[in-house]
């Protein structure tokens, strides 16, 4: 395996919550020091990439991740303060997640300014809407056919189709196929799940698609860059639902194809529409089932 994709890979797996799993899992809670120690790693990553001949393009991709991990202490030090706890101390669907979303928003201001920073533009940083016109390469196990289709027009139907499978898993494992109570709350609470979904599918996009593929995409082959951005999103739903290695594994097929749309129409529209529309039905299915609809 080539030394500068296994370097990408080690680097990537510090930022990820890989080493909180593991701890969690172990210890049974994660311990304070731990994102220091991640942000230390990563630095000695940095000056790596510095002062060894050869691993100087891989040097943004390190940059980055140190600012993903400061934003996350960021985060950390916000949720901790009074004011913080104050204004969401209830037990609403906005306490508990509108005030996660409201901080991935703050974390990702400097995780942009730093992206733009580094690549001088944001067409470079897959900040931009993209080509959706680009006609999608070969996707051989969803029959997707080279160059038949536009990422425009793939987008919407596929956007569709996932978050359709999404709720038919979700009823079906869950609610076993019957309609939850509290439709008529959810219709009038709709509005603010479409803003949570929107702010959210953004946030991750940046953190686990735009940061990625923009630091990389000069320094690794397509496939590799791809690959690293689809791990580093599956690996962030490690507690997420499903959870555990089947949760990553979804999560990491969803990355892997939300990212080859944003690399093939460098842009960011096409994969923002995809995870929108899934988080859209993710948030309802929350809603309805633990009872914020009561």
């Amino acid at each position: 395996m080539n030394k500068r994709f296994v370097f990408t890979l080690i680097i990537m797996l510090i930022a990820s919550i890989v080493p909180k799993v593991i701890l969690n899992e172990t210890l049974g809670y994660v311990p304070v020091w731990l994102s220091f120690v991640q942000l230390f790693l990563l630095i000695i990553g940095c000056l790596f990439c510095f002062f060894v001949e050869g691993f100087k393009p891989f040097l943004k991709f390190a940059i980055i991740l140190v600012t993903i991990i400061l934003g996350e202490l960021i985060i950390k030090s916000i949720s901790k303060t009074s004011i913080w706890i104050t204004l969401f101390e209830g037990e609403s669907f906005i306490d508990h997640f509108g005030s996660s979303i409201l901080l991935k928003l703050i974390m990702v201001i400097p995780v942009i300014f730093v992206l733009l920073l580094l690549l001088k533009s944001s067409k470079a940083s897959y900040l931009t809407k993209g080509e959706l016109s680009i006609k999608a390469s070969k996707i051989g196990f969803l029959g997707i056919e080279d160059n038949r289709i536009s990422w425009g027009k793939l987008s919407i139907i596929s956007g569709f189709l996932i978050a359709l499978g999404t709720l038919l898993l979700t009823l079906f494992t869950v609610t076993g196929l019957s309609v939850p109570s509290g439709i008529d709350q959810l219709v009038v609470f709709f509005p603010v799940i479409i803003l949570l979904a929107l702010a959210n599918s953004f946030c991750e996009g940046v953190i686990y698609r735009s940061a990625i593929l923009g630091t990389l995409k000069e320094a690794l082959p397509k496939n590799s860059v791809i690959l690293i951005a689809a791990v580093f999103f599956g690996i962030a739903h490690y507690y997420g639902a499903p959870s555990g290695i089947v949760g990553v594994f979804m999560s990491g097929v969803l990355g892997w194809y939300l990212c080859r749309s944003m690399y093939e129409t460098t842009g960011f529209a096409a994969a923002w529409f995809i995870h929108f529309l899934q988080d859209v039905v993710i948030f309802s299915t929350i809603y309805l089932l633990f009872g914020y609809a009561n």
